[in-house]
């Protein structure tokens, strides 16, 4: 989940960068000056930028993507202890002692 939402993040970060610098054309000819003097704040807002759209990427799959999982972990605990399951008796040998606890 979180490499599907640092790639996400990256395409939104990576559009909004090239759809920015095609709307900053005038400012080509001051470049060097601007990069000189507030790249330091320009590096600080980009990664604030970056993790608020990794945070909301986060968010969104887990708000759209990860919505049934509890029913289906209810779903696969009844089947691994009624041994239905092919892995119930392999699953049961290694945790079955700490669900007694």
């Amino acid at each position: 989940m979180i490499a599907n939402a640092v790639f996400v993040a990256t395409l939104i970060f990576l559009a909004l960068g090239f759809w920015l610098t095609r709307e900053m054309q005038f400012l080509t000819p001051w470049r060097s000056l601007i990069l000189h003097q507030y790249l330091k704040s320009i590096a600080l807002y980009c990664a604030l930028l970056f993790a608020n759209l990794l945070g909301l990427t986060i968010w969104i799959e887990r708000k759209f993507f990860l919505r049934d999982t509890g029913r289906k972990l209810r779903h696969l605990d009844q089947e691994i202890h009624t041994g239905q399951s092919e892995l119930s008796g392999e699953i049961l040998a290694q945790f079955g002692d700490e669900e007694e606890r």
